[in-house]
């Protein structure tokens, strides 16, 4: 899926501006359902931000499933170093696991403050993939972690009132939602013709 650069360019400044303090900001992107692409807006966003920070980015992927293993919060937590886990990519952005939501040890990991403090004092700004709402409670056991979400919606395919329940459950657990990102829209026309429209 090819992105518009000077709309991830908008979304990183629109959610800056909502984000409080200015070191360790800790942003999350959710979708209700697999497929809605917000995997790639959480990667493009968090490539945008490292490259206006001129400092590393943190990306936090979270994939369902035992298979995922052991992730940052586990390293830290047994007081491992980080460096072994970090995948750095050439955009400034650093790519590490969560940890998979089978392991059990996971959550109890998820109510550590101080897990997420010592991320937070290392990284100017951490993006966390969220797990989409059908497929995890993971996303929801997240969501209150980060400073704000942003809810990816998929055009033409997420319904309204999916989208509101996930809303709803996500105020219900005190994440900060931010906004929603209109993802994969289609120009029917040709895209010059929809300024006259």
């Amino acid at each position: 899926m090819k992105l518009d650069s000077a709309a991830i360019e908008d979304l990183v400044t629109r959610v800056e501006a909502r984000l409080p303090g200015e070191h360790g900001r800790l942003v999350g992107f959710i979708a209700s359902a697999a497929g809605a692409g917000s995997s790639t807006l959480a990667r493009a966003y968090a490539s945008t931000a490292a490259a206006r920070l001129g400092r590393p980015v943190l990306l936090l992927e979270t994939r369902v499933g035992p298979t995922q293993g052991r992730g940052v919060l586990h390293a830290l937590a047994e007081n491992h170093a980080l460096d072994a886990l970090l995948k750095p990519l050439p955009s400034g952005v650093h790519v590490a696991m969560l940890g998979g939501d089978a392991d059990r040890t996971l959550w109890e990991l998820i109510a550590r403050d101080d897990l997420w403090q010592a991320l937070r004092a290392r990284f100017e700004s951490i993006v966390i993939d969220l797990p989409n709402a059908a497929g995890s409670r993971l996303g929801l056991a997240l969501a209150p972690r980060c400073d704000g979400v942003v809810v990816v919606i998929e055009a033409n395919k997420s319904r309204l009132p999916v989208i509101a329940n996930l809303v709803a459950n996500l105020q219900s657990v005190h994440a900060n939602v931010l906004g929603t990102v209109l993802n994969k829209r289609r120009f029917y026309l040709p895209e010059r013709l929809y300024r006259w429209l």
